[in-house]
This record gives structure tokens, sequence and C-alpha cells, in this order.
């Protein structure tokens, strides 16, 4: 049912969500200057919010870490050194960092050789006790891991879990390279010569093969992510190398502790990630699902001392609980989860509380321009004045939602839209239907 209009609310005309009886919507829109509804349709309504769950998840980033907050990655010698020999394990400490790459791995390994280590006597070790041992969020469907947007979160996490696949097709070979590659990687490779460019890249469910198969015609290089089945290995792998670059050999096993590691002492060396507000613009513009987990498991960590989904799920319902949201339920950051329902009211009801807090600028600045950058590049580039808005995309659900800003770029208006419960011509127009909606508040708030 749609919620019938209130005095100078908009109206959307039939043809704007075509075929009612058969597709799931919510959606609200607010005027901010005002207070009075733009839009409503069923705007308490549940439905699944696909990839505008990284709204709230951004919102409790802000809120819990600060827009300042960095993540770091230790590293320990725990034991004592002696003419260059650490008498003891080496000792790297995953937090969460989700933009840790392989030339920080190289800073890591230069700082250990700066600290006078030359050889690790004992083994090297990953402390992994950040997070629990759930490595792929609650609801996600059994193929998403197979794919770079599925990829495990993880406390040590190295290029977002993920290595770049070249395809190459050269003097009439085909060759197939990873970056980074470690003792982990290993492909399947069915890729011949061809007149088309027709590839897939995906890991082997339940296996640490890589697939990669289709053709290539000559003179063409195609590039594509895959996620790494055992990241925490890889990474440690791609540290023990940089080790080994830098002249330090490492005696013993590579291991990956579960339980807490305390060394004593000040670490030996360190890296520290891009402050959040960067991280959360990354997240927002490209729809970041790896990022979205890292920060969702390490506000849990934060507050409750152990980084799971299930901790992250008591903290922001009651989070959405107090923005009054009713009958919502948010399983992981990203939106992958198929347990995920907010309403488009519980969507805008955050999107306001945030323009109330000190860091509000740096939030919905965080946010796509329509038009100009990441998943809106290509969408509303016809509006005469600003939108801020983030995409959603699942199997037979799309949304969007987010600011219509005055000609200065300040928000003046909110709205969420959520279509679910989409198949055949109603799931490849829903993006365009959806535009339209945007395009009725963006009239309706006399600003173009």
């Amino acid at each position: 049912m749609t919620s019938g209009p209130s005095t100078g609310e908009a109206v959307l005309a039939p043809s704007t969500l075509p075929g009612r009886e058969y597709v799931s919507a919510s959606v609200l829109a607010r005027d901010l200057r005002t207070g009075e509804r733009l839009l409503a349709v069923d705007p308490d309504v549940p439905l699944l919010p696909a990839s505008n769950a990284k709204l709230v998840t951004a919102a409790r980033a802000f809120c819990e870490l600060g827009p300042e907050y960095r993540f770091e990655t230790p590293v320990y010698a725990d034991g004592p050194v002696r003419k260059g020999v650490l008498l003891g394990d080496l000792v790297v400490s995953g937090r969460g960092a989700p933009d840790l790459s392989q030339a920080d791995l190289m800073a890591l390994a230069d700082e250990v050789a700066g600290a006078g280590i030359e050889t690790v006597a004992g083994e090297l070790i990953v402390d992994a006790s950040a997070f629990d041992d759930q490595f792929l969020g609650p609801g996600w469907t059994w193929d998403d891991g197979q794919f770079e947007y599925g990829a495990k979160s993880t406390p040590l996490a190295v290029e977002r879990n993920t290595v770049d696949i070249t395809v190459a097709h050269r003097n009439g070979s085909v060759s197939v390279d990873a970056s980074p590659s470690s003792d982990i990687v290993r492909f399947d490779v069915d890729v011949e010569p061809g007149q088309t460019t027709s590839l897939e890249v995906y890991k082997k469910r339940a296996s640490e093969v890589i697939r990669v198969e289709g053709e290539i015609p000559p003179g063409e290089t195609q590039t594509a992510a895959s996620p790494v089945d055992d990241p925490m290995m890889h990474a440690a792998s791609l540290f023990r190398d940089a080790l080994e670059a830098k002249g330090i050999a490492v005696d013993g096993w590579t291991r990956i502790e579960h339980e807490p590691i305390t060394p004593e002492g000040d670490p030996c060396a360190a890296v520290t990630s891009a402050p959040l507000v960067e991280i959360v613009q990354e997240m927002l513009v490209h729809s970041d699902n790896f990022a979205a987990e890292q920060l969702a498991r390490t506000i849990a960590r934060e507050l409750d001392g152990v980084g799971s989904w299930e901790l992250w799920e008591e903290h922001v319902s009651a989070f959405l609980t107090d923005r009054g949201a009713e009958a919502v339920r948010l399983r992981d950051g990203s939106g992958l989860s198929r347990y995920n329902l907010l309403s488009a009211s519980s969507i805008v009801a955050v999107l306001e509380w945030c323009l109330d807090r000190p860091w509000s600028e740096r939030y919905w600045q965080s946010l796509p321009l329509t038009g100009v950058e990441g998943t809106v590049a290509n969408r509303l580039a016809d509006l005469p004045i600003p939108v801020r808005a983030k995409t959603g995309t699942l199997t037979g659900a799309r949304t969007l939602s987010g600011y219509v800003c005055e000609p200065s770029g300040e928000p003046a208006a909110v709205f969420s839209c959520l279509l679910s419960n989409l198949t055949g011509e109603y799931e490849a127009t829903a993006t365009d239907r959806i535009d339209d909606v945007v395009r009725t508040i963006v009239e309706a708030t006399d600003l173009s």
C-alpha cells in the first residue's frame, strides 16, 4: 500500500514506479529546511538495503572511532636480540586495517632490519585475535566468496585480501600473472587465443585455486581481481618475502594464532593506515564491501574487545533503535547479507542524525556526487543541483539514499529509495525508476 500524501507532499506519477503490485518499495524524502515530507511510499516497510547499509556503517565508524582514527599494524620482537639474532618469535599483530599494502609490508621489514634483527630464531606469528574466526559475513550467499566483492574479512589483510590477475596475449601465447603473488596463490588456467575478450576470474568454491577461463584476442591485456582463500597465510608469506628481501632470515615456521599474544615492550616496527575519513570516502564512492566489513568488526572490537559480526549487530541494532527505527535488522557492514532489512525511514533518520554531529560535513561529503564519481558517475548528470547518494545493488534489489543539496553544496533534503522483490523487466529498469523518483524529489525542493 502507498502512504497517502500529506499537505504539500509530492505525488509520484504511476509511470515512475510501474508494476507496484509486483514490486516492494519503501521511499521517504524530507526537506531539511522545513522538516516537511516531500515524498513517502511505505517509508516504514523494511526491505533489503543492499549497499545502503554502508551509510549506517560509516555513521557508526565516525561516531565510535572518529574521522582521524588510524589502524595500526605493529610487529613485535618476542624475545631478546643478541648479535643480530632474535631469540624468540617475530609477531605481526593484525588489527583490521582495510588498506594495508604490499608496500606497507616492505616498510615493516625495513624497520625490523633497522631494529638490528638479521635472523629470527623462532617463528613468524600472526596474532589474529582482534577478530573472531568467522571470515565470511552472516547471510552471504554460497558463491559470494568466489569473487572480489566477497573477499574474506580478516584482522591481517594485504591488498584487501585479493590478488590482481593479469592475462595477456602476446606473440601468439597467453600468459597469466598474479600480483601480489605468494606460495598460497595457485591457478587453474584455461584461456585460449580468440577474437573477442571473454574472461572469467574467480576462486573455486572451498578451494585455494583461482580459476581463469575464457579467451583473449592478440595484443590484449586484461586485469581482474580475485579473493584469496587463506588471506592471513598469504599476508604472512608476503611479509616473509619482504623480510628476506631485507636480508632477514626466519628459521621457524609461519603460524596463525587466534589467542592474544602479549610480547613485552614496544613494537620494533609499525605502520598506520590512512585516516578513517579517507577510508570511508573510498568505501562509499566505490562501494567497497571489504572496507565496510573491516570497519564493522573493528567497531565491535573497540567496544567489546572482539571484532565479531554478532557484536556488531548488537551495537548497530541499539543505534538504530535510538534513531527511532523499528522492525529493522543489520547483520553485516557492507549490505551483502541477505538477512539485512532497513526501511527508508530508518536510513533517513541516520542521514539526518549525522548532520547534527561535529563531523557532519566530512560525512556527507564522503558520499559520491551523482554524474561525477564512483557508482553514480553515470547517473542523474542532468540535475541542476548537486545530489550526493549511495547506491545499492543485489539480485532482486536496487537502492539509492542520500542528500539533495543547495547549489552551494549544503544538504537541503534527505531521501531514501529502496526497491525489492524485483524480477524481469522490473529489475532491468529499477535504476531508471529510482532516478525518476529522485528527479521528483528535486522538483519538490524548489531548488532547481
